[in-house]
């Protein structure tokens, strides 16, 4: 719940969240690929997916720049104010200036320089670089990976396994470089930036947004294509741009899987912030399940054409000591939709229809191909959210972690309402429309076939018959998620089904 009026309606991951940055579709494509059930999110125009990094538990928010520093620093500082990430990386390809730097290789540029800034006065061309150093924390992790060296498993095949990783600058500009080495600009870049080792575009804008963005790692990780010397056009031929960018992204994705280490807690336990909650959260059982609104009281049915399986979950207050207004309630309408779209649950482009009424204020969404998603107040004080299941074959996909990330993260969404709090609520999850619903990892589905256990589409439900106090459900929606989810999967199950 929201605590006094200082707090925004800022939701916080369930799990680490990353964004990763690339400037050409081929390596946004070659990062793609290394992600599970990555699913669009829109922000100011830009359009972003978000999934989870194959293998772990971070959650990766990508996205295309398009060529050019400009670019890349505006879409670099609206993705680090949106999503407020733990690190921030551009990965993609470069040219290398170096001989002993060669197609395939991997850069990890541990500065970049801009080689673009200077003065020209009657003497010559005076350089006046700026530059940029990596963040010292990434850096380190970049060199363990490459120390252990189980990364060099996922390079692209046809590199050989062979391929090296350099920790040196990089130099960035606004041009591509395609020169022999005794045209102008070589050599100038061979005078004023002797010691980097590949040439790029993006860089400057990146590194220079993510630096000003205090306390948010950055790093920036390139795959050489070509040697930047006339021979571009036989080298991607031959499809070095493609081998140069799997074998970035791949080099990207085991730094960022090895962020924190999987059996050393980041920090000592006795190092907690004021705000984050120390004590069990205790469930009290209720006499009987409180009053609550399911979905399909919420919206009519009619409204929905296509059916879809909805995971639906709600906070019921469990003591109401004081009603919504119904002027409040008129104006939670664009609040909702605010709240959606800014997280996600909305993307810019749909239109979300708003209903009020004199006891209960509804955000949804409605669309072909199953899509559904909402939120809705109550004046009681009750919180809602709803979104359809996945849908990535002929079914619907129960997932365990992507449900409980789901909830986790619809949970926050409720929490940011800004409405009267109750002294405890009792949470409820349910799945409506269960009939084409399968229980199945989503790495692990089967797009043309799937096996369903429910024989009719009444809703699966978790009743809310135990209260948790409003405080101890601050900041606790990962944990809260957890236990709604295994009760969940228990339900849907069924006596003797595991």
């Amino acid at each position: 719940m929201r605590e006094g009026s200082g707090k925004g309606a800022v939701v916080v991951p369930p799990t680490k969240k990353v964004v990763v940055l690339t400037a050409l579709p081929l390596e946004y494509r070659a990062m793609r690929r290394l992600l599970e059930e990555p699913r669009r999110v829109d922000h100011a125009g830009t359009i972003f997916e978000c999934g989870r990094l194959a293998g772990t538990s971070t959650t990766v928010c990508l996205a295309v720049t398009g060529a050019g520093n400009d670019s890349a620093a505006v879409i670099t500082e609206r993705a680090i104010n949106f999503f407020q990430p733990e690190a921030v990386f551009f990965t993609g390809i470069a040219g290398s200036l170096k001989a002993d730097v060669s197609p395939g290789d991997v850069v990890v540029a541990i500065e970049v320089y801009s080689y673009h800034g200077g003065k020209q006065d009657p003497d010559g061309f005076k350089a006046r670089p700026r530059g940029w150093e990596a963040s010292y924390s990434l850096q380190q992790v970049a060199m363990y990976v490459d120390n252990v060296g189980a990364w060099a498993a996922n390079l692209a095949q046809d590199s050989g396994g062979s391929a090296e990783v350099h920790f040196k600058p990089i130099v960035t500009g606004d041009v591509v470089v395609n020169a022999p080495a005794g045209s102008p600009l070589r050599v100038f870049l061979d005078e004023h930036y002797n010691g980097a080792v590949a040439v790029e575009m993006e860089a400057a804008g990146f590194a220079n947004a993510a630096h000003k963005a205090e306390g948010v790692p950055h790093l920036m990780i390139r795959g050489v294509s070509d040697r930047a010397d006339g021979t571009k056009q036989s080298t991607d031929s031959v499809g070095l741009q493609g081998i140069a960018a799997e074998n970035a992204a791949s080099f990207t994705a085991e730094v960022i899987a090895h962020l924190t280490p999987a059996d050393v807690p980041s920090a000592p336990e006795t190092a907690v912030s004021e705000d984050e909650p120390t004590d069990e959260l205790i469930w009290q059982p209720l006499d009987q399940p409180t009053s609550l609104a399911w979905h399909r009281d919420l919206v009519p049915s009619s409204a929905y054409t296509s059916a879809p399986a909805l995971l639906e979950i709600h906070l019921a207050p469990v003591s109401v000591t004081s009603r919504v207004t119904a002027t409040r309630m008129q104006q939670l309408a664009d609040e909702l939709v605010n709240l959606g779209r800014g997280n996600g649950l909305f993307s810019n482009t749909e239109r979300v229809e708003t209903q009020s009424s004199a006891e209960v204020t509804v955000a949804s969404v409605t669309g072909r191909n199953g899509r559904s998603a909402g939120l809705a107040i109550t004046r009681s004080g009750q919180r809602s959210a709803w979104e359809s299941l996945p849908h990535p074959g002929i079914g619907f996909v129960l997932d365990q972690e992507h449900t409980q990330e789901r909830i986790a993260t619809l949970l926050s969404l409720l929490e940011a309402i800004d409405v009267p709090t109750a002294p405890a609520y009792a949470p409820a999850v349910g799945i409506e429309n269960p009939r084409m619903v399968m229980v199945e990892r989503l790495s692990a589905v089967n797009p043309t076939h799937a096996t369903f256990s429910h024989r009719s589409d009444a809703p699966v439900r978790v009743d809310p018959e135990e209260a948790v106090t409003a405080t101890m459900l601050v900041g606790r929606s990962g944990e809260l998620a957890e236990e709604l989810t295994a009760r969940l999967l228990l339900v849907f199950r069924g006596p003797g089904r595991s």
